[in-house]
């Protein structure tokens, strides 16, 4: 139980801490986001369900580890995290790393725990299960354009919430992004499966050989990202006077596991 403690309180032991939340949080996420996708077991699902159910997933993965790692759980909020100040570049790298494969192993698990017939299915009718592919009636250039917009929203929320004028508004904060995630999904659903997210892009791509237009999935949410987390933190953000909070200049000097939201 001693050296249990001395490792966990050591600088090695911590970053392994935060690389198993982000690594956990993110494989809860496929899995028990894409399980809600799956047609099968006497069950059809629909993007209503599966927006909801996505939404529930990622309230149950930030209440578990936010207070380990933030529960970011996705690559390109990990980089706006960087561009606002509450994260290191060592840790958004790691936080990456952990990410991606987190999402590949637990959509591997799920496959692993699932009749492969459903997968097949799945292929049979045009698609791939939990492949996030823009609909037939769009060009890349719209479908590019959806996933930035849908990602900047994302991610303005997310600056919001880390902006030190609401810390007061946090108790919350698991069921609002929920009701966000859930309401993202529903509404880009159809249009480009509202990835928002590469890596859960890629995990469902890489296990079912299916890869197309997956650049849209990682150039269009990393430019949103990009755009509104430095447009947030240059203009929208104000260093709060009135009452004591932890502003990113402060925390980025704090220790790793401060950027609890």
């Amino acid at each position: 139980m001693i050296r249990s403690t001395k490792f966990c309180t050591s600088q090695v032991g911590k970053i392994f801490i935060l690389f198993l939340a982000e690594f956990f949080g993110t494989g809860m996420l496929l899995f028990g986001g894409c399980m809600a996708a799956i047609d099968g077991f006497d069950n059809s699902t629909t993007n209503i369900s599966r927006g909801i159910t996505f939404g529930m997933v990622v309230m149950m993965a930030f209440i578990t580890f936010s207070a380990t790692s933030g529960a970011i759980i996705n690559p390109v909020v990990s980089l706006a995290a960087f561009i606002y100040g509450t994260l290191s570049f060592p840790l958004m790298l790691l936080y990456i790393v952990a990410q991606f494969a987190g999402a590949l192993c637990g959509y591997g698990l799920l496959r692993a725990v699932t009749p492969w017939q459903y997968y097949q299915q799945a292929l049979d009718y045009g698609g791939a299960h939990c492949v996030t592919v823009p609909h037939t009636s769009l060009s890349h250039g719209m479908a590019f354009a959806v996933e930035l917009l849908l990602t900047g929203i994302l991610v303005w929320t997310n600056c919001g919430v880390w902006d030190p004028r609401n810390k007061k508004d946090s108790d919350s904060v698991p069921l609002k992004f929920a009701f966000l995630i859930a309401g993202l999904s529903i509404a880009g659903g159809p249009i480009t499966g509202a990835s928002m997210n590469p890596a859960r892009t890629l995990a469902p791509a890489v296990w079912n050989h299916y890869y197309d237009g997956l650049w849209i999935y990682f150039v269009g949410p990393t430019v949103g990202s990009i755009l509104t987390a430095t447009a947030y933190r240059y203009i929208f953000w104000q260093e709060c006077k009135d009452i004591p909070c932890n502003c990113p200049q402060a925390s980025v000097k704090q220790e790793s596991h401060s950027l609890k939201i």
